[in-house]
């Protein structure tokens, strides 16, 4: 029987710390990066300004909190030190890949991409910022737990960064990347998802698996 992964722990705010990334993330996503301003955010959550100011400093750091709330229950680090996926990279890819088609799933992850995709090129510390503070440590530990399975003598591959992008894009093309442009609005269902990862999982270790000795 396979271990259950326990889900990652609940990011613990204060109540009002909460509202304000609350509001920052519905700002962002309804008005953008350069049409959110901190009295707007302020009013939203029903704080003053002097409130954000002391907790965040700055509107880039209001984002980058609020983007480190969008990517907090992502379970990818968990999962990822899990003995029972690092003694079985079926089981462990298994959990990422639906790890990594659920959070896509919901339209306001999707929206939070197209934002800073959309004003990357003017604001270019903006998709520094959605960098490290959500994808690349989820990358880091995807990578990680790669390199690890290659030192388990499970996997065989020479560059686990590659792998790990080969691994999500097996996924991602699939999932992802019509709905951020716009040309197909459908959330993929449960059974859609469920399915490509299948798929993903079984062609990603049809090439790098290492067979038994």
């Amino acid at each position: 029987m396979k271990k259950t992964v326990a889900p990652s722990p609940v990011l613990r705010v204060p109540p009002t710390q909460e509202a304000v990334l609350e509001a920052a993330v519905a700002s962002f996503l309804t008005r953008g990066y350069n049409g959110t301003s901190i009295d707007l955010v302020a009013r939203d959550a029903g704080v003053a300004r002097r409130t954000i100011y002391n907790q965040f400093k700055s509107k880039e750091a209001l984002f980058e909190a609020a983007v480190r709330q969008v990517w907090h229950d992502f379970p990818v680090l968990a999962i990822t030190q899990d003995a029972a996926a690092l003694s079985d990279p079926a089981h462990g890819l298994k959990l990422v890949g639906q790890a990594v088609a659920d959070f896509w799933a919901p339209p306001e992850t999707i929206a939070l991409l197209r934002m800073v995709i959309a004003e990357g090129a003017v604001f270019p510390d903006l998709a520094q910022r959605f960098m490290a503070a959500g994808k690349e440590p989820a990358m880091k530990a995807l990578v990680a737990y790669l390199d690890a399975c290659v030192h388990r003598g499970t996997l065989t591959f020479d560059d686990p960064v590659r792998a790990a992008k080969q691994f999500l894009g097996l996924i991602n093309e699939p999932l992802l990347w019509l709905r951020v442009v716009g040309a197909d609005a459908r959330v993929p269902s449960p059974t859609e998802r469920k399915r490509v990862v299948q798929e993903a999982v079984s062609v990603f270790l049809s090439a790098y698996a290492r067979p038994p000795q």
